[in-house]
């Protein structure tokens, strides 16, 4: 019993050690404004952030707002996925030649300022969902494209060799050895895509949008609910985290897979 409760008091300490300078800014945010060392009117402590986070999430508006701004960079992440990896299979594995000739001019266009763009998307889709949805798709296409073809042009060509030694199909060849093959490249894309689709959803919310965490992010700078303000940052924070840290958490199962799939055949 004493041999757990040290083993406990051990860990525990490892784990303030770890992470004291996280530990040191919440205090810090906490004590700096209650204790009139900073503006509560310009930083609220975090307590009174959490509070109003709170708040809104009683009253629902906070659980609508995310499910708004989830929903759409889901969307535009999906569609970038659904034509970003096929496209770059083709390129990467069947027609090299035309790889050759596109990426350049695909690295051009990836390049483009996407809110340069974004006139041009409500032009041709409207203020609606559409002109969102096509600006989180652009930006989040580009990585899932680019490492997909990467991660197929890695592939060791024995592998694909050995596969049709064994007689196996087009098909069998494609799931069974090309894919779990590519698979580290085209998760490191969508994990880049994710990312880029959470960003750009908040960025297309506050340059125009009725709803989402990014409308109500620029909704209480414009009209100074600074607490809101804060709460609605660090809840975007935190989701971004989150999200990062399921697609992780995927990651490491499918490369189980992977492996798993490799020792069978």
């Amino acid at each position: 019993m004493h041999n757990g409760g040290t083993k406990i008091l051990s860990q525990l300490k490892n784990y303030v050690l770890d992470n004291s300078s996280v530990i040191l800014f919440f205090a810090a945010w906490e004590l700096l404004p209650r204790y009139g060392i900073l503006n509560k009117a310009i930083i609220p402590s975090f307590s009174a952030v959490v509070q109003k986070l709170y708040a809104l999430a009683v009253q629902g508006e906070l659980l609508g707002h995310m499910l708004i701004s989830l929903q759409r960079a889901g969307i535009g992440f999906f569609l970038a996925a659904a034509i970003g990896i096929p496209a770059g299979f083709l390129l990467g594995g069947v027609f090299r030649t035309l790889e050759k000739m596109l990426l350049p001019f695909l690295r051009l266009l990836e390049k483009i300022n996407p809110f340069a763009l974004f006139p041009v998307f409500i032009l041709i889709f409207g203020i609606g969902e559409g002109s969102k949805v096509s600006l989180i798709y652009w930006v989040s296409q580009w990585p899932i494209i680019f490492n997909t073809i990467m991660g197929t042009r890695g592939i060791d060509p024995l592998l694909i060799k050995t596969g049709r030694t064994m007689g196996a199909s087009n098909i069998e060849l494609f799931f069974k050895v090309i894919l779990p093959a590519a698979m580290p490249g085209i998760f490191n894309g969508l994990k880049l895509g994710a990312q880029l689709s959470f960003i750009m959803v908040i960025s297309a919310e506050m340059l125009g949008s009725s709803s989402g965490m990014g409308w109500l992010t620029k909704n209480a700078q414009e009209t100074y609910k600074i607490t809101q303000l804060f709460g609605a940052t660090m809840f975007i924070a935190v989701l971004g985290l989150i999200i990062n840290k399921i697609f992780r958490l995927i990651e490491a199962r499918l490369l189980v897979w992977r492996e798993s799939t490799f020792e069978e055949h």
